[in-house]
């Protein structure tokens, strides 16, 4: 009947206290599959499934789906820092001056241990890849029709007729210091270096069908052959060569004076 009051009084929470998690029942608990894994335990991998191999057909298929690659750029990549136009003037007035070549030309000459080839080593040069890709990217020989150049004679000779066969380039006009030339067929680099060497001149290469080489050939063996010959000189004599030379004292001294008694005197 007062059993209330010797119980001892629950206290009170005086914080928050983490929850329990419910307990499961033994009817939950016989109810679980024995094969399900127990919360928080690592899973092993299922097994990998045996693929198949591929074909030759699956592999070109999928380099058939793959995207084309993008088009190399006109226009390259510019350095951050302006560049000076005179140092990059005078690089093209160097010429094409590439890493390959120098390393070529440094073990040609057999002087790689020399102080200038060791500074040539260090020399920021481009490589011959870099350099091709940044000249020749989306660039095409324009195709010249020459019947429409009205050649000058002097343009026509400016080029000796041995390599304009030898290289079959045809000089067609000049804009300045600026020689064009046009080739019967594909440009050839060492015509145009050959042609640089023979005139001085920067070279600018265009193609030409390959009969206008013919027509060029015989009308520059015409326009030769109709220039009148140049006379040759004759040889003179010693003798005629002094009475050639001699001055008008001596010449008048010579025909009016005399060893006679009477010797005619020069008043002037």
């Amino acid at each position: 009947m007062f059993a209330w009051l010797f119980r001892k009084k629950a206290k009170k929470p005086t914080g928050s206290s983490p929850e329990r998690a419910p307990v499961a029942s033994k009817a939950a608990l016989e109810a679980t599959p024995a094969s399900s894994p127990l919360p928080g335990a690592a899973q092993a991998p299922p097994a990998e499934e045996l693929r198949p191999s591929k074909t030759a057909d699956d592999v070109l298929r999928e380099l058939e789906a793959q995207p084309a690659p993008a088009p190399f750029s006109e226009e390259p990549e510019l350095p951050a820092a302006p560049v000076d136009p005179n140092l990059a003037r005078h690089l093209l007035a160097e010429g094409p001056v590439t890493r390959e070549f120098i390393q070529q030309q440094i073990a040609l000459a057999g002087k790689s241990d020399s102080y200038i080839c060791r500074l040539l080593m260090r020399v920021h040069a481009p490589s011959e890849d870099k350099l091709f890709r940044l000249l020749a990217a989306g660039y095409v020989v324009p195709q010249a029709d020459v019947k429409q150049c009205k050649i000058p004679l002097a343009v026509a000779r400016s080029l000796p007729q041995d390599l304009v066969e030898r290289y079959k380039m045809i000089p067609i006009d000049r804009v300045g210091d600026l020689l064009c030339i046009a080739f019967a067929g594909e440009v050839n680099p060492k015509g145009t270096e050959a042609a640089r060497k023979a005139t001085g001149l920067r070279i600018k290469a265009f193609r030409c069908a390959p009969q206008y080489l013919t027509m060029f050939l015989s009308r520059l063996r015409a326009a030769a052959a109709s220039v009148a010959p140049v006379l040759a000189p004759v040889p003179i004599s010693e003798a005629e060569y002094e009475e050639a030379t001699r001055s008008p004292e001596a010449h008048w001294e010579a025909v009016h004076l005399s060893r006679g008694p009477l010797r005619a005197v020069r008043i002037a």
